[in-house]
């Protein structure tokens, strides 16, 4: 039985391989409700525009003793490439969802890359630079940012 992981290791890395698409043209539309969730339980980011799937990738979230915190939570500003005041690491395409300040989506290091899907972070959601690049400027301030432990459950008709 192939996992959900191992297919999107698959996708991903055949995206890689051929270039991808062009995530750089993204553009914030104020006619649209964007919004990203999380589901921990997958290390998958789901994007929706107007409640309908737009794009989806792995990330890694917190691991143990530094759990991503679970809710609905808005971005509340953008910075292009800090530098962490707890960490002393570059964050690039950060985007702040927690009122700390220490909690928020970002690009994952270099050697993160190969480890997305699995929880590394110490609470953050890292992502893959295509995938960063693209929601630092597809998400705007104020769009919901939904963390959960677990997928929502299907109800069939």
């Amino acid at each position: 039985m192939v996992s959900i992981t191992g297919l999107f290791r698959t996708f991903f890395s055949l995206l890689a391989v051929s270039g991808g698409p062009s995530f750089t043209s993204a553009t914030i539309d104020d006619t649209v409700i964007r919004e990203a969730v999380i589901l921990i339980n997958h290390q998958t980011i789901v994007f929706l525009e107007n409640g309908r799937e737009s794009n989806l990738a792995l990330v890694s979230t917190g691991r143990a003793g530094y759990d991503t915190p679970t809710g609905t939570f808005e971005v509340l500003y953008r910075r292009r490439a800090p530098v962490s005041s707890s960490y002393g690491v570059r964050m690039p395409y950060w985007l702040c969802i927690h009122p700390s300040g220490q909690i928020g989506l970002h690009q994952t290091f270099q050697s993160g890359t190969n480890t997305l899907g699995t929880k590394r972070s110490h609470g953050c959601v890292r992502m893959g630079q295509i995938t960063a690049s693209w929601t630092y400027y597809w998400l705007k301030v104020g769009s919901i940012v939904r963390i959960q432990a677990e997928s929502p459950r299907r109800v069939s008709p």
